[in-house]
């Protein structure tokens, strides 16, 4: 008997991709336009506001639109990667919060990240992580099982 693909809405991981690119999709296109409200340069320290709140300039919008396109794949992929790619986005994610809370008010802050961007990033960094190794434990276990009888 073959093991079907889950659906988005039975994957927590598919789900999880989903929603979450789609999220820094929309931040990293508008992040496009309101860094222009800060200084010029694709590496400023001191970029645009999105929503009042986080801190954009060009080199953020650009990983939050690379990121948001991995996930965005992958989520209407298969579940397998879709749980390799939350993991790996995930601690992207939470280094650049680490990043960010170490050199924010430093010259290295070449990202312009403030306190809530940092708090983002590693919320839902977090989140990718604990989804992609605790969720779908048996989805993935029937798919690979069904993989290696091929």
């Amino acid at each position: 008997m073959a093991i079907k693909e889950p659906s988005i809405t039975a994957s927590p991981n598919r789900g999880l991709a989903l929603t979450a690119g789609s999220v820094l999709a929309i931040w990293g296109f508008l992040g496009f336009f309101l860094a222009a409200d800060g200084d010029p340069g694709f590496f400023n320290r001191h970029g645009g506001m999105l929503w009042n709140a986080f801190g954009v300039n060009p080199a953020t919008a650009l990983v939050w639109v690379l990121l948001a396109a991995a996930l965005l794949l992958v989520g209407l992929g298969n579940t397998i990667g879709s749980r390799n790619v939350n993991l790996l986005v995930g601690v992207v994610l939470v280094v650049f919060a680490a990043y960010g809370f170490v050199f924010v008010n430093t010259s290295a802050n070449v990202f312009a990240l403030n306190t809530t961007d940092n708090v983002f990033h590693a919320i839902v960094g977090v989140i990718l992580l604990l989804t992609a190794l605790g969720a779908d434990k048996q989805n993935i276990r029937a798919l690979r099982a069904e993989a290696a009888r091929a």
